[in-house]
């Protein structure tokens, strides 16, 4: 080889080397449109916004803690590679990756982890288990850049998955140099984090959207270049810019899934995806619902597997435990056996009712309303009215908006009525957490006032050893269930319909997360 051809021939060499995983990854290109009928918020700060917003929060931001598409904290995927705690479980020590940084730049540090911590638990915090951990957490201690300590009162277990990616939005870490910086209302409109994609553009009650990051810690060189959330209300749009090619993941209604099916276009199922759950309005205890027999009555008067098959054209299932998510049920050993299912028993219903003392019936209010996600909330609410009147009930059906309803819940300026709400699915310790806000007395938001669960709420808290955990979160389905604690109806399954280049996709089991990650790294 000529000696010019042999210079050429290594700088060639040397540039491939440089080049290195560029040329063995494709680059990002092509755009990727979720359009959902809700965001529920669109505040894009983790703290200040709620927790429904993680299905794009997620892709700006890096968790504490990991988490798998089943719902299980990991060590793989979170800032934090791995984590230890004292003997005494008093001390959690989390260790942090080195060279992850923030869009901007800057690293990502202990600093960063105290203040996003601190931020979530502050009182401005809107996230959704800020209370639990203002109650544990005395300290946050940062030994150095790599290493962050966090001192709890009392001795615990649920540090790191109440830091994760499987609950709400207190364990993602933002820049403290940042925010200190621009301040609260820039960053809500300007978000900085450290995960596979940065915030490009919000406009208002339009999208959202997002460019990749080349390279990124977490999921390498993500597929598409860009990542668009449309919120689209109106179903009827919604599958028409599917069939236009203009989406390529849309939230559609039960249904209409055989109808988008037949144009041929994939549904994937989010099984299992929330619990529809009724609730009575505190205080009742001036109230017929106050009467055990009472509250067994309105349960077994109701058809669930009618109440499936037909308003939910059979992509539901009979639910059967107050507040009983179950993807919760395996975490515990907890067993769904045929006895705690609700019977239908209309005969025996009027049979209580009558020794309650309540024979002629009585009246009650309902409040029908539509929610994300359950659209068949007023058909579902017209459904239950029915079966209680056959049994002398006389419901009396509100119609409002979910915000007008909310504001007299909160308020208890109408006791004994009856509430509902789509829960997401969840593990158990994200289970325990709805039932600390659901069903605890202390709560603002509590439904019930039942000594035997306050006790045994406030012991799974402080308590380490895994099996008498599992003991107490089985101990508190038995009893919302003997007490008839609410009612549950069914376990919805959440259908999206995707374009047909959308060929595999597991829209996960993690609390109001879609698993966005499988797509944007599937080639």
């Amino acid at each position: 080889m000529k000696p010019a051809l042999r210079f050429a021939a290594s700088l060639l060499v040397v540039s491939l080397l440089v080049a290195g995983p560029a040329w063995g990854q494709a680059r990002p290109s092509g755009e990727l449109t979720i359009a959902l009928s809700s965001f529920s918020t669109e505040i894009l700060d983790p703290v200040l916004g709620g927790h429904i917003v993680k299905f794009y929060l997620s892709l700006i931001f890096d968790y504490l803690v990991g988490v798998t598409p089943d719902g299980q904290p990991s060590k793989d995927n979170g800032v934090a590679s791995r984590w230890e705690a004292s003997p005494d479980h008093k001390r959690w020590t989390f260790h942090l990756r080195k060279g992850i940084r923030f869009h901007n730049g800057d690293a990502l540090t202990a600093d960063d982890v105290k203040f996003s911590l601190l931020r979530a638990m502050g009182k401005r915090s809107t996230t959704g288990y800020a209370g639990p951990l203002r109650a544990l957490v005395q300290d946050i201690e940062t030994p150095a850049p790599d290493r962050v300590v966090i001192v709890t009162k009392e001795p615990t277990l649920i540090i790191p998955p109440y830091l994760s990616r499987v609950l709400s939005t207190e364990g993602m870490i933002l820049s403290k140099k940042y925010l200190e910086a621009k301040g609260d209302d820039h960053f809500a409109r300007a978000p900085i984090g450290s995960g596979p994609y940065r915030f490009v553009e919000q406009v208002t009650g339009s999208h959202v959207k997002l460019e990749a990051v080349e390279g990124h810690w977490r999921l390498g060189t993500p597929k598409f270049k860009t990542v668009t959330f449309r919120l689209i209300p109106e179903e009827t749009t919604r599958v028409a810019i599917l069939r236009r090619g203009e989406a390529d993941i849309i939230e559609i209604s039960r249904d209409r899934v055989k109808e988008v099916e037949r144009g041929g276009f994939p549904i994937f199922m989010r099984k299992d995806d929330s619990l529809l759950q009724m609730w009575w309005v505190q205080p009742w205890e001036n109230t017929p619902v106050k009467d055990r027999r009472v509250r067994e009555a309105l349960n077994i008067s109701i058809d669930r597997k009618e109440l499936a098959a037909t308003i939910f054209g059979g992509m539901a299932d009979p639910g059967a435990i107050p507040f009983g998510l179950s993807w919760a049920f395996p975490d515990v050993n907890f067993k769904m056996t045929a006895d705690v299912a609700y019977p239908y028993d209309p005969a025996r219903a009027k049979k209580l009712l009558a020794e309650a003392g309540y024979g002629g019936g009585f009246p009650i209010e309902f409040y029908a309303f539509q929610l994300p996600g359950l659209p068949e909330g007023k058909a579902m609410a017209e459904a239950v009215a029915g079966y209680w009147q056959k049994i002398g009930v006389q419901p009396k059906l509100v119609p409002v908006d979910y915000g007008a309803f909310r504001k007299k819940w909160l308020d208890q300026s109408i006791p004994g009525a009856v509430g509902y709400y789509n829960m997401a699915n969840r593990d158990w310790i994200g289970t325990y957490a709805l039932i600390e806000k659901m069903a605890y007395t202390p709560s603002k938001t509590t439904t019930t006032k039942d000594p035997e669960i306050d006790g045994m709420v406030r012991e799974v808290l402080r308590q380490t050893d895994r099996e008498k955990i599992n003991t107490l979160m089985r101990n508190i389905f038995l009893r919302l269930r003997s007490e008839h604690l609410g009612g549950p109806l069914v376990y919805l399954h959440t259908p999206y319909a995707a374009s047909k280049k959308i060929t595999k996709w597991n829209p996960g089991s993690v609390m109001y997360d879609l698993n966005i990650d499988e797509l944007v790294t599937a080639r």
